[in-house]
């Protein structure tokens, strides 16, 4: 539950409005839209992902930003990439605090 909405379904979110620049620049506004639907979609996954993360973490009497942080740091290769898409995040609940000092490991 940590990795998978609160990692690789909000790095969508951070790299959804790129992608739809530049196929609206290429003239693909059919797959630039099916695209701009996608990424609204993918806002209710992250959050989805945040609300089922926070109540496993208060079922088991867990801080969930330490915890999230923990848990990326052993079971994600790598560091979080930015720039974040910090409005959508926000929008889905997911706070900056909780993955913003993890885009500095390496």
């Amino acid at each position: 539950l940590a990795i998978v909405p609160l990692v690789l379904e909000a790095r969508g979110l951070d790299t959804t409005p790129g992608a739809i620049n530049k196929l609206s620049a290429t003239g693909d506004t059919k797959a630039a839209r099916i695209l701009k639907i996608i990424g609204e979609e993918e806002i209710s996954h992250v959050a989805t992902g945040v609300r089922w993360f926070h109540h496993i973490c208060k079922s088991r009497e867990l801080e969930p930003a330490s915890t999230f942080q923990l848990l990326v740091k052993s079971q994600f290769n790598g560091f979080l990439k930015p720039p974040f898409a910090t409005y959508a995040r926000t929008l889905a609940g997911f706070p900056r605090f909780y993955y913003e000092p993890l885009s500095k490991l390496r």
